[in-house]
């Protein structure tokens, strides 16, 4: 089954939307504020027709192609290609600012790729375990999940945690503007119609990291790297292989973000990120152009998206909005997700895995030939740059819905952005809190509804009392770590 899955995805029609599926991915990455949903979605009605594994291999190669064109902007221009590609702006602009772009597009790629195979081993390999724990969590656990991951405010404050926990006071806030996910009731909308979705994340992504940084490079003048040179993307390999630990630790990260629904992308990447901070022994080089600060968010990142794959062909439950469309073209081209999906398509869920690791590979060797002249951006003199990035950040936030509106959440978070970046207030703790508002307060109400009102929900089911206890630990862990180092906190 499997040499004739791969037979089948090596034929050369296949290989033709492989090549064309990653190209177009790239070009889509690369442009801030896209990403792979909108890629994903923009492909879906050309594989009207199609041979259900050439669709899919179309799909997966754009998918996978995207997520890591995402980093490109994120690192040169220090604006998020995507919500997937956030975290990898806090190093890998530094690194491009110090003339080093190339060795971080080399982070990147290898990172990318290698998070894509550990995503797909995943896949192919420990599905029905990972489903397994899945299936075991509820509303108490998604809740204690999400907990953990704002526990991560007080690395992502740079220092200033009174800073760091008001912003994401204020992002929390901001999630609840919209509909309440129990009761659909409409509140904070001012009764604006726009506001009942809530406040869009991509626009307001766009308008911290990229419009912000206009008015920053507008300051500067010059060009954005410091010294005129961009190094070589060989050297980013040989940093990132450095780092056998946050490989493995970021790649479980993205595994577990992508298997559970709600959470994927968009906390995948910024989770790791200071997860890695935290296992770091030097935490306050990260925000400066560490390397580790840019690999574990890529790795992290392309695991999640196939990760994101194992229950939706598993279980049919999509992981992620945009493996939603997956399981759409599933559906539309026949294929009926589950159990029936691997003991009555022969080989075709075969070929489907062999066409996401080709699109893997694909990926990786069209990056690396690309990477050295996208490096070059950085060269760009800032008069040159800043009306770009200022056509891209509308561009992008207008295409997504169309909407006039998300243009203006771009304007107004651009100069709230600028005014956090020039007074020193960590605006990455207020898109932790947006992105992961949802997730809290829906499972928060829920687990009360189960629990009949009583707290005692969190503390009686063993998997979210363990959760719980991780987050105490890893809260406590500095100062537990200089305990048994047998040195007294008191000198500290």
């Amino acid at each position: 089954m499997w040499l004739e899955g791969f037979m089948i995805a090596l034929q050369p029609v296949n290989l033709f939307y492989l090549v064309v599926g990653t190209a177009f991915g790239l070009v889509i990455g690369a442009l801030p504020g896209l990403g792979p949903m909108f890629a994903v979605a923009l492909t879906l009605p050309l594989t009207f027709g199609m041979d259900p594994a050439s669709a899919i291999i179309l799909l997966a190669a754009v998918h996978a192609a995207t997520a890591y064109g995402d980093s490109f902007a994120s690192i040169l221009i220090n604006t998020p290609g995507g919500v997937g590609s956030v975290a990898s702006c806090w190093d890998g602009y530094p690194m491009a600012q110090k003339g080093q772009a190339g060795v971080a597009m080399g982070i990147s790629a290898l990172g990318s790729f290698m998070g894509g195979i550990i995503g797909w081993i995943s896949l192919v390999a420990i599905s029905p375990l990972l489903i397994l724990v899945a299936l075991r969590m509820g509303p108490p656990e998604y809740f204690m999940v999400a907990l953990m991951a704002l526990s991560l405010l007080a690395l992502a404050s740079h220092g200033q945690v009174l800073k760091g926990l008001f912003l994401g006071g204020i992002g929390l806030l901001l999630s609840f503007i919209g509909r309440d996910p129990i009761t659909a009731e409409a509140r904070f909308t001012f009764g604006y119609l726009y506001l009942e979705d809530g406040v869009p994340l991509a626009p307001t992504v766009l308008g911290l990291f990229a419009l912000s940084q206009v008015l920053v490079l507008s300051e500067q003048g010059g060009s954005i790297a410091q010294i005129r040179t961009v190094g070589r993307v060989w050297e980013g390999f040989k940093t990132a292989l450095r780092f056998p630990g946050t490989i493995a630790r970021a790649g479980i990260v993205g595994i577990f973000m992508g298997i559970l629904p709600a959470l994927g992308l968009s906390s995948a990447n910024i989770v790791a990120y200071f997860a890695e901070k935290k296992a770091s022994k030097h935490p306050e080089k990260f925000g400066q152009g560490e390397p580790r600060g840019l690999l574990a968010p890529e790795i992290a990142k392309n695991a999640c998206i196939v990760g994101d794959l194992i229950p939706t062909f598993t279980l049919g439950i999509p992981g992620s909005s945009v493996t939603a469309i997956f399981l759409a073209a599933m559906i539309m081209h026949g294929l009926q997700p589950g159990v029936q999906f691997f003991e009555r398509s022969g080989a075709l869920p075969y070929t489907v895995f062999a066409g996401i690791l080709l699109a893997q590979f694909s990926f990786f060797l069209m990056g690396l030939l690309l990477a050295r002249h996208f490096a070059k951006a950085v060269l760009i003199p800032n008069a040159l740059l800043v009306p770009l990035i200022v056509m891209l950040s509308v561009v992008g936030s207008f295409a997504m819905r169309g909407f006039v509106e998300d243009v203006i959440v771009t304007v107004v978070f651009g100069f709230l952005g600028y005014l956090m970046t020039r007074y020193r207030y960590p605006g990455a703790c207020m898109v932790l809190g947006l992105v992961l508002g949802d997730l809290v307060e829906a499972n928060f109400h829920r687990s009360l509804l189960i629990g009949q009102g009583s707290y005692g929900i969190f503390f009686s089911r063993p998997f979210a009392l363990a959760i719980l206890l991780l987050t105490v630990i890893l809260l406590a862990w500095p100062y537990l770590r200089r305990l048994f180092a047998g040195r007294p906190l008191a000198r500290e």
